[in-house]
């Protein structure tokens, strides 16, 4: 797919987002042809070839906030868990880890407290979350393994969403502070598809508990599932696509405790040729 570039944010933004774009343009100056790759081979890696085709020319037809939100998701799971694996034919390159570049020596120079949420971030798993009524009451499931909540601070992204729909997410906090912060949000309004969506990630967990490395993890079930929202025919091939939204909220929204805490090395594909 054609290399993308961050959108600006809008006043206000957290030391968090501050961070993740600053973070993502600099990988992209240094290292665009491996984040591509990356992007390709990590991000993708549940959708088969005429998938990605099609996702690229749906991508293109939509608005800017949608490519925006697309390249945001991607890159919060290049910064959290990316590599870079090159081929053997490939000589003497080597295997590393975007994060590694980007906070080791020679990285970007940062604010302590975007060096500190970049640190938190790194490591961190995409996992799936019901959104529960504000100020912690919580919507009993039978599918969530803990009832404890998690308490964020407000994301734009979540503003299409409801009390009752699922999100994907990276929770990101700091032991200073009271809540945590989303990076990339793959937002899913409630529907048919969300039975569909719950059974994927409970057997991704169950497999990866026995089998681990063998397929895909949860947030390749979750990234995947979001990303065949944007492919034609949705009703038949992954959950409801992302609405647009109004506004930022003023209010914490209440996330209740991921489905599972289970999460796997998925195998690699081969990046696409195109």
């Amino acid at each position: 797919m054609e290399q993308q570039h961050v959108a600006p944010l809008s006043a206000g933004v957290s030391a968090l987002d501050r961070a993740v774009e600053r973070a993502s343009g600099w990988l992209l100056e240094r290292y665009g042809e491996e984040v591509e790759w990356a992007i390709e081979d990590q991000f993708l890696i549940g959708l088969d070839d005429q998938e990605r085709i099609d996702l690229e020319e749906q991508l293109q037809a939509r608005s800017s906030r949608d490519q925006s939100t697309f390249f945001a998701n991607a890159m919060s799971c290049i910064l959290a868990q990316g590599r870079f694996e090159p081929d053997a034919e490939e000589g003497d390159c080597r295997s590393f880890s975007f994060a590694d570049k980007l906070l080791g020596q020679g990285g970007l120079l940062l604010e302590v407290t975007e060096r500190q949420w970049l640190e938190a971030l790194v490591g961190s798993t995409l996992q799936l979350y019901r959104i529960g009524r504000l100020e912690g009451d919580l919507i009993p499931l039978d599918e969530v393994t803990s009832r404890e909540c998690v308490r964020v601070e407000p994301h734009p992204a979540m503003d299409p969403l409801e009390e009752g729909d699922l999100v994907g997410a990276r929770v990101v906090t700091l032991e200073s502070e009271e809540a945590g912060r989303l990076c990339g949000v793959f937002g899913f309004p409630t529907g048919d598809a969300e039975r569909d969506l719950i059974d994927l990630v409970e057997t991704a967990a169950a497999h990866s508990r026995a089998n681990r490395g063998e397929i895909l993890g949860i947030a390749e079930v979750v990234a995947t599932a979001w990303l065949r929202s944007f492919l034609p025919d949705t009703s038949t091939r992954g959950p409801q696509a992302l609405v647009d939204g109004g506004g930022a909220s003023d209010t914490r929204r209440i996330l209740e405790w991921p489905v599972s805490d289970v999460s796997a090395t998925s195998p690699r594909l081969p990046p696409l040729d195109s």
